[in-house]
């Protein structure tokens, strides 16, 4: 073989290596920025759940607080209604034509008010107490 052969048969050898390295570097090049993408991808996902776990959190204490509230209304809303049956009890014989006393008109407007009330600051909002009338006149 000539040394032309052997030159060019060198020259041949080294630009496919080049070649050959070249593309490799490109697909490694390629997988690494595609795996950088991946795990910022997986890094973002996992701060979206810590997020997601924080609100959850804060939603079952919401919910905690809101039966919480809807438990002290109906326990209220039970004693006002039983205050209110036990002034009318006592004065049933007495109401022929309608007539209530003076007291338990007192209270149910009192009741009436504090219902109010109620109902506009929301189930969570502060309940409004018993007024100091609720004893009933007789």
């Amino acid at each position: 073989m000539s040394r032309a052969m052997l030159a060019l048969a060198a020259l041949t050898a080294c630009l496919a290596g080049t070649v050959g390295g070249y593309w490799y570097g490109h697909d490694q090049g390629v997988l690494a920025e595609s795996a950088r993408r991946d795990g910022r991808a997986v890094k973002d996902l996992g701060a979206l759940i810590e997020s997601h776990k924080g609100l959850i959190r804060q939603a079952a204490a919401a919910s905690k607080a809101m039966r919480t509230a809807v438990a002290r209304r109906a326990a209220q809303d039970a004693q006002s209604t039983q205050e209110i049956r036990d002034a009318l009890t006592a004065t049933a014989a007495s109401r022929d034509g309608c007539v209530f006393p003076a007291g338990v008109m007192r209270q149910l407007a009192d009741a009436r008010e504090r219902a109010a009330q109620a109902a506009a600051g929301g189930v969570r909002g502060a309940l409004p107490g018993a007024s100091s009338s609720a004893a009933p006149d007789r």
